[in-house]
């Protein structure tokens, strides 16, 4: 799939989230009843990825080859090779947010009506943290031990630091 028929998409796809290697080089896009699409070279092609599901969110490391996805009432999704091949991690829930350490090592998910969750082996394990809330958005430092986070009841929590 080449640029134009990525376009074509849009008004038949809700395009949910998308991330970048700092390079911009390779690319991830998730579709909320969709597929998740990767492109290696800045988005002039474009390739289908895993199944069909109600992708929320991805992030990517900063050269693009560890990538994580969360599917909202579903699972989160990692993958250690651009997102050629996905792997299931953790439990079904719904997912709303995920971010990651540049190096793709240290990530944070968060679930609407449930906690914040972080790991520190790429999405191996994970560890639930904080109280549960209506959690919509995560962002990370770039070592992923700083952490913020958007509540639902119109607030940003306080900087989490992770030890």
């Amino acid at each position: 799939m080449d640029w134009g028929d990525f376009r074509r998409l849009h008004g038949k796809n809700t395009w949910q989230s998308v991330a970048s290697s700092s390079d911009g080089t390779k690319l991830v896009a998730a579709v909320l009843g969709g597929q998740l699409y990767t492109s290696t070279d800045s988005g002039v092609t474009w390739t289908a990825r895993e199944a069909t599901r109600s992708w929320q969110s991805v992030a990517s490391s900063n050269d693009g080859t560890k990538l994580v996805a969360v599917e909202q009432g579903g699972q989160i999704y990692t993958s250690t090779d651009s997102g050629v091949t996905w792997t299931a991690r953790d439990s079904a829930r719904f997912w709303t947010a995920v971010a990651s350490s540049s190096d793709g090592t240290n990530l944070v998910a968060v679930a609407f009506f449930g906690q914040i969750y972080n790991s520190t082996d790429s999405g191996v394990t994970w560890t639930a943290r904080e109280s549960s809330r209506r959690w919509l958005g995560v962002a990370s430092s770039s070592d992923g031990t700083k952490l913020v986070a958007v509540v639902n009841s119109r607030q940003i929590t306080p900087p989490l630091t992770l030890a």
